[in-house]
């Protein structure tokens, strides 16, 4: 009789479902874009999905897309910045080609919010148009979809991928390819195919070098909530006469005026700690109406972002510790039982942030919860012919093979010494080589996203949303090009050839 820990063996039979030129699995951020550009440039593509739907953080994540300008290193600069968006937008987008492509189709059906009409810091989409397009462009290039189909075991033929097997409801089925990409967030076909990498924190990052975070540490879970029956209008007439109620914590975020111009302006707006002032929460928390953020489930913070649709905001809610006791837990989105906690705990920090906000805030009286979904922000981190470092990053070095850039600030914690010693330009943007993509020890996979080849810092720079779209289309362009010049090894490619075919769709570099 089997019992706990005991091992099974079986053997299956799985049917070939379909050869192609190009396989990519995962049909989120990265993954739309890799499947458009592979088949846009003659590839015959197949894109796999183990979920419901496509887009990923961008529509069943309910995130916003960033970063497509350059950064400022302080809200003086951004504003001019944002002030040469309006007059020029390609002198001040680093982000162009399918990414931006995306941005104009949806303010066409009025289904985004940007600045100046174009996409700028954050563009917030509304989802479900988000994944009706995604669909369509799909479809138009010629991409065959599968959804429900998560891959779950990849044949080998020396250092090549031979086939995927994604297990379905109709059994398991393997798709055949010359070219396959990664685009699975958690870098799955990688590590199935035995590409080397480390999960959370690792020995070259250097928050373990400086003892400020241990191995394995994870940059924590979180949710983009969406809030339903808010009447914004009326909490912007509330701060227009207490002002002293608008409080943004961190440094280059809106100005109150700023706030209030991008709302009267249908423009996009966000604000960190906007929503209750400081004396509001020691008020309330003396009087035991709700209790101080910071008590809530560790050390949280909160966002508060515009929408497409009248009446709705997305909140941001991160966790990036969690506390029991007096000690930190370190969840995981690889371990299952973690996801399942961490899936319960975000939806009841949802609800728990927003009765604080109904507690004071005019204008969320009646607010609820429509949803949200746990996002996950880092797990494995490949090993690739080259790993981006975060003075790569800052010091703006120029690759050879830079296939798109990126300009969003590191989003993970805690910061190490170097970033903070190293002094950015006023407006600054950082390039991306082609060599993050292109994992160690399998010669024909590419890995695009969040898990691309990077330390820990540099990760937190590349891992938005638009950043992700970036390395997609360069992941899709390049895997075509190798099929068609019948090249097998993705290191082979001549990237001055992807460099050109890259800027000639439109791609920043």
């Amino acid at each position: 009789m089997l019992k706990v820990g005991d091992k099974i063996s079986q053997q299956v039979t799985t049917e070939v479902a379909g050869e192609y030129d190009v396989v990519v699995c995962g049909g989120g951020t990265a993954g739309c874009v890799a499947a458009i550009a592979a088949a846009r440039n003659g590839a015959k593509v197949v894109l796999l999905e183990g979920s419901s739907t496509i887009g990923g953080m961008l529509t069943f994540g309910n995130a916003g897309l960033t970063n497509y300008v350059y950064h400022g290193k302080d809200a003086e600069t951004q504003s001019k910045i944002t002030e040469r968006l309006r007059k020029d937008p390609k002198s001040a987008q680093i982000v162009g080609g399918i990414p931006l492509e995306f941005v104009h189709k949806l303010m066409d059906r009025d289904a985004a919010i940007g600045t100046a009409g174009t996409a700028s810091t954050y563009v917030y989409t509304d989802c479900q148009e988000f994944k009706i397009l995604l669909f369509e462009m799909l479809n138009e290039a010629g991409v065959n979809i599968f959804l429900r189909s998560p891959v779950c075991d990849v044949i080998m033929d020396g250092d090549k991928i031979s086939c995927v097997i994604t297990q379905t409801k109709l059994g398991r089925r393997a798709y055949v390819a010359k070219q396959f990409i990664d685009t699975t967030g958690d870098g799955d076909v990688a590590a199935l195919s035995g590409v080397p990498f480390v999960v959370g924190v690792s020995e070259e990052d250097s928050v373990y070098k400086q003892g400020l975070m241990p191995l394995g540490a994870l940059h924590g879970m979180g949710s983009m909530f969406r809030i339903g029956g808010v009447d914004f209008g009326k909490y912007i007439e509330h701060i227009r006469k207490h002002p002293e109620q608008y409080k943004p914590t961190r440094a280059g975020q809106m100005t109150m005026e700023e706030f209030i111009k991008a709302y009267e302006n249908g423009e996009m707006m966000n604000s960190l700690g906007a929503m209750l002032s400081v004396e509001d929460f020691e008020k309330a928390k003396e009087s035991g109406e709700l209790v101080n953020p910071q008590d809530l489930l560790g050390t949280q913070w909160f966002q508060i972002y515009n929408y497409p649709r009248d009446g709705i905001m997305v909140g941001c809610l991160s966790m990036p510790e969690v506390w029991e006791g007096e000690n930190i837990v370190n969840r995981s989105a690889l371990d299952i039982n973690d996801v399942t906690r961490t899936e319960y705990d975000t939806m009841i920090a949802a609800r728990d942030k927003l009765n604080q906000i109904k507690a004071s805030v005019p204008g969320f009286e009646k607010a609820f919860v429509l949803d949200s979904p746990m996002g996950i922000r880092e797990t494995r981190h490949i090993i690739g012919e080259y790993r981006m470092n975060i003075v790569d990053v800052l010091n703006r070095v120029e690759f050879p093979d830079t296939i798109g850039k990126g300009s969003h600030p590191i989003d993970v914690w805690p910061i190490p010494a170097e970033v903070k010693n190293l002094s950015k330009p006023d407006e600054w943007s950082f390039d991306i080589p082609y060599r993050c993509m292109v994992p160690k020890k399998v010669s024909n996979l590419l890995v695009a996203g969040r898990c691309a080849s990077a330390t820990r810092e540099a990760y937190g720079c590349i891992r938005p949303t638009a950043q992700c779209m970036v390395l997609g289309e360069a992941a899709g362009t390049a895997s075509a090009i190798l099929c068609k010049n019948d090249i097998s090894n993705t290191n082979d490619i001549d990237v001055t050839e992807l460099r050109k075919v890259l800027k000639d769709n439109g791609v920043v570099l």
